[in-house]
């Protein structure tokens, strides 16, 4: 998913429910809901390969992609 879609989608569910805007924003911790934790991280820029993350201030200088959490 590209990152335009997925603030579409956000603005969406804001304009849809408001009061979702004063909620606590939740991940699961693996693909299968084996379990939920809050998220306490803004997003930022990050580089990533495939299977590493950077999220360093140098990384972030040349991105290619939003790190969620």
């Amino acid at each position: 998913m590209k990152f335009k879609e997925y603030l579409a989608r956000l603005n969406n569910l804001a304009k849809s429910c408001p009061a979702a805007l004063e909620m606590p924003v939740i991940t699961a911790v693996d693909d299968e809901g084996n379990g939920f934790k809050e998220v306490y991280y803004p997003p930022c820029l990050a580089q990533f390969d495939g299977h590493n993350m950077d999220n360093s201030k140098e990384a972030a200088k040349n991105p290619n992609a939003v790190l969620l959490n």
